[in-house]
């Protein structure tokens, strides 16, 4: 099996990428698409969350990043090459998930921060959830996300 070493950052670097730029968006211009303010009857503003919207919102992201992802970022590269460089980066978020799962004091701080680099994939997970209704085997299957791409991959160089 021929793989060229220089193409094994290509999946991870653009899953963290795609992963801050989803929580970017996410966290900016979410709300504005799937946030609902309702006033009370008393004057009381509610804040809720519209689960249609943001169901669809998440989806398109999903999509356009690994539409992106197959026929821009990793066009270049083989179906082997894609399997080995996103099985670097589903280990990681596998690693990340495990480590997280077993132990009960993991630091909140770095929750949060590894949090920008797992969007994508938690968009995966939240499907995954309303599927099996288990949140342990979601995630676990959600850190197989990266895979997603090797069917954009080329047969040979």
């Amino acid at each position: 099996m021929k793989v060229r070493i220089q193409t094994l950052w290509k999946v991870p670097v653009f899953c963290m990428v795609a992963s801050w730029i989803s929580f970017s968006i996410t966290a900016y211009l979410g709300g504005f698409f799937f946030g609902v303010k309702t006033v009370d009857a008393d004057g009381v503003t509610i804040v809720s969350t519209d689960p249609v919207r943001s169901a669809i919102f998440h989806t398109v992201i999903f999509l356009i990043i690994v539409l992106i992802g197959g026929l821009w970022a990793f066009r270049s590269m083989t179906k082997k090459e894609i399997a080995v460089s996103a099985g670097i980066m589903s280990s990681i978020y596998l690693l990340i998930i495990l480590a997280q799962s077993l132990f009960p004091n993991f630091p909140l701080e770095l929750s949060v921060t590894l949090a920008y680099i797992q969007n994508w994939k938690g968009m995966i997970s939240q499907f995954l959830m309303k599927l099996t209704d288990n949140i342990m085997i979601s995630e676990i299957l959600s850190s197989f996300g990266p895979l997603l791409f090797i069917p954009f991959g080329r047969k040979e160089i």
